[in-house]
């Protein structure tokens, strides 16, 4: 059968024809035959007379690194590159320059009407793992082909087919039973088409196949004329910057060119689309470059696959990069074929463990009964997984925990470094043996209970109080225990108590409990609540400690510190009396014996002197005049009375008082104790200035630094000689005392009860730097505060 088609025509260019040598270009064996081959036997004609077109497509032809042919006018008379000989097979190179009919008869039934048809009507036809049986000179034998033509046209008519094919035979026959394989190469095999486009010289459109019309958007009505630059937006994918056009390279070059990896196609509509190409010139008779036909296909399919495989590589490589474990991989030959770096920081190796044989890299790993061995051997031979923890006795002297997993190529091995952590387990065990010795030895009454109250466990001391055995009171409610029965109103407050000790807040108080042989004891009591990870309260811990002897031997203190104030106080008055009196016995004596007028005169004064002994007298009293409850009193009260007691002291110790009241609002207290406090914190004052100074008496409104309750701020300062720092921290402990035997170290003690009762905070600063020396005690009363 012979086709109709166009007839070959000489190029209308004036100035003579190039030769076969000058138009064809490559240096391959088939670019020599087709160059040697007496074409003028065929209805192609001299190669001088070709067109350029046809001229162009042979040139891309032989210019392919991939098998390419030509078939050529309406006999489809065959020209194929380098690439595609082993398609003849001993045909070669006879079948060159043949119709395609004689080439291909044993397979022409299924190729004829195809090549046919495309030809005809200019459809592009491809087809995937094609079967075709071809003579190879040893028999009829099938191949595999990826197969596929386009139709050339010449002068707007077809003019030929030029087609691409690959040889997958070899391919398909290895991966028959592979299906995820097969299924993956046909998707990607599937998606690859050809697109032919032509410009001419200047980079203008010419002619445009409906492959490229459909991966550009572009139809060539629209596009024929316009820049390859309009039509043929390509961009690098990374930095989405132009590529340089490929007719532009061709031109520059002269030769066959390719796209950089990474080219994204923009059609019209916007859209992007991932391809390669390659460009071939096409030269006149006469050498000259007369335009330019670009060859691409769309790689979509693979390029969003590469990008895939890439991110999941990428965030596999982060994961493994990142998780504390050490990553192991082994080949089934025992070789090291993956480790992730936190691998080499576990195992402190030297130099690189990839490719190392295992059991040679950690000879220690075998030892009699090792678990590396049973569990790693395990997984490789019978594909069974391991878990162990284990010692390495090797140089690390650590211990790892170990997950072992079968995998397709051998095993995988995940493993960390628990060495202190089992130190610390170890030490934990020691920590909790030690506890629990100190819990059961401890005097004071220690016991642990659920949060609802009941009791699940006590130590010894608590059932000697009551007793009791554990039998007696493990499992009961904490209010129900014996501890408690004896004594009224017990029960209720320890319900009280786990209430709030339940809403996380701790409960402390000093509780008098009655023991069955009717003793009383006085205990300081406290539950506390104990929390888990989420600040829920899952245990409360009851302790008591005997305070019966504490608070008998703190009565007594208080009581001699009393005593002593009371003989400090009774010197002071005696001194403060004995000045007045010795004025108003001479002050008589000179009354007897002066002239009317001037004993007159004495008599007044001797009157003023009885007077301000009264009022000392009246202010003794009020001082340890102490009521029943807590009353009213303002800065101005509290200081007038001991002030007073003071004055013939201040007055010839020559110290400056320096009084500065900036409110009257009153403060209930028990007025007694404060002036105890303040007249103790004026004594000595005074003693740290015993060659005069200046003594500072405030009073100010402020609140608690801590809970932000209003009260009464009294300061008491003076620029004495300082006290040390080293002193400062116990200056408010009994019995510590720089007085000598002078002093018994309980006055600022007493001052510190005398402030907690009250609910009230006592601060001092101090310094002994040169000009900056002194002492500053601070006294806060809450206006209000519910003294005990």
């Amino acid at each position: 059968m012979r086709l109709s088609g166009p007839t070959n025509v000489p190029p209308p260019e004036s100035g003579g024809y190039q030769s076969a040598e000058e138009r064809i270009v490559g240096k391959g064996e088939m670019a020599g035959l087709v160059r040697a081959f007496d074409w003028s036997s065929t209805s192609l004609g001299p190669i001088e007379n070709w067109s350029r077109e046809l001229v162009a497509i042979v040139n891309l032809t032989l210019c392919s690194h991939n098998p390419a042919r030509i078939l050529w006018g309406p006999d489809l008379v065959l020209i194929f590159n380098d690439a595609y000989r082993f398609i003849p097979g001993k045909r070669h190179p006879d079948a060159l320059g043949k119709p395609a009919r004689e080439v291909y008869k044993e397979a022409w039934p299924i190729v004829g009407p195809l090549l046919e048809n495309a030809y005809t009507t200019g459809e592009t036809f491809y087809f995937d793992k094609l079967l075709v049986p071809i003579d190879t000179g040893s028999g009829a034998r099938d191949f595999y082909l990826d197969y596929t033509y386009s139709p050339v046209f010449e002068n707007g008519k077809i003019a030929g087919l030029f087609g691409l094919l690959q040889d997958v035979t070899t391919e398909v026959l290895a991966t028959r039973d592979l299906r995820n394989s097969e299924a993956r190469a046909t998707r990607v095999l599937e998606s690859i088409g050809d697109a032919v486009l032509v410009t001419d010289v200047n980079a203008r459109v010419l002619s445009m196949n409906p492959v490229a019309e459909r991966l550009t958007g572009w139809s060539l009505t629209d596009a024929r004329g316009l820049g390859l630059d309009e039509v043929f937006r390509i961009l690098d994918e990374t930095t989405r910057q132009p590529i340089e056009s490929p007719a532009e390279k061709v031109r520059r070059l002269r030769t066959v060119v390719g796209l950089a990896n990474h080219t994204i196609l923009v059609r019209r509509d916007g859209a992007e689309i991932s391809i390669d190409d390659s460009g071939a010139p096409v030269f006149d008779e006469n050498g000259k470059l007369t335009g330019v036909v670009l060859v691409f296909r769309d790689i979509n399919e693979r390029r969003s696959a590469e990008r895939e495989r890439s991110a999941i590589a990428n965030q596999l490589s982060l994961v493994m990069d990142a998780i504390t474990d050490g990553v192991l991989c082994l080949d089934r030959s025992w070789k090291v074929i993956y480790r992730n770096p936190r691998a080499l920081e576990i195992l402190q190796t030297t130099g690189e463990l990839t490719g190392r044989q295992f059991w040679e890299a950690f000879p220690e790993a075998r030892f009699e009964g090792s678990p590396y061995v049973e569990h790693y051997y395990r997984a490789m031979d019978k594909g069974i997984p391991g878990q162990f923890e284990a010692f390495y006795p090797g140089p690390r002297q650590a211990w790892f925990s170990v997950v072992v997993q079968p995998a397709d190529y051998g095993i995988v091995v995940f493993f960390r470094d628990v060495t202190h952590q089992r130190r610390e387990a170890e030490a934990l065990r020691d920590r909790e043996a030690r506890l629990n010795a100190i819990y059961s030895t401890s005097l004071d009454y220690i016991g642990l209970l659920s949060p609802d109250g009941t009791l699940i466990d006590c130590n010894s001391a608590s059932l000697d109080f009551a007793g009791s055995t554990r039998a007696d009171v493990v499992g009961k409610h904490f209010a129900s225990t014996p501890w408690f029965a004896a004594t009224p109103g017990a029960p209720e407050l320890v319900h009280r108590a786990i209430a709030r000790a339940n809403s996380g807040e701790m409960f402390r108080s000093e509780l008098p409990l009655i023991r069955p042989n009717g003793e009383t004891l006085l205990f300081d009591f406290s539950l506390t609540p104990v929390r888990d990870a989420n600040g829920a309260v899952v245990f409360l811990v009851p302790e008591g400690r005997d305070i019966t002897e504490v608070k008998r031997t703190e009565a007594a203190l208080l009581q001699s510190e009393k005593l002593a104030a009371v003989g400090r106080l009774a010197s002071s008055i005696a001194h403060e009396i004995n000045n007045p009196l010795e004025s108003v016995m001479n002050l008589i004596y000179l009354a007897r014996h002066a002239p009317p007028a001037d004993a007159e005169r004495y008599l007044e004064i001797a009157d003023q002197e009885i007077r301000r002994v009264s009022i000392i007298a009246n202010q003794t009293l009020r001082f340890h005049k102490q009521a029943s409850k807590p009353q009213a009193a303002t800065s101005a009260d509290l200081f007038s009375t001991v002030m007073s007691i003071y004055e013939g002291r201040l007055r010839n110790a020559r110290v400056r008082v320096e009084k500065r009241f900036r409110t009257d609002e009153p403060v209930i207290c028990f007025q007694g104790d404060v002036r105890q406090v303040l007249n103790n914190l004026v004594g000595n004052a005074l003693e740290a200035m015993p060659f005069g100074g200046r003594l500072l008496i405030r009073s100010r409104k402020g609140r608690d630094w801590k809970t932000s309750r209003p009260g009464l701020v009294l300061t008491i300062a003076d620029n004495g000689a300082g006290i040390p720092v080293a002193v400062q921290k116990r200056i408010f402990d009994a019995f510590f005392t720089t007085k000598g035997t002078a002093g018994n170290g309980l006055g600022l003690w007493v001052c510190q009860e005398i402030v907690d009762r009250h609910h009230g905070r006592l601060r001092v600063r101090s310094t002994q730097r040169p000009g900056r020396n002194g002492t500053t005690f601070t006294f806060f009363l809450p206006f209000d505060p519910a003294c005990d």
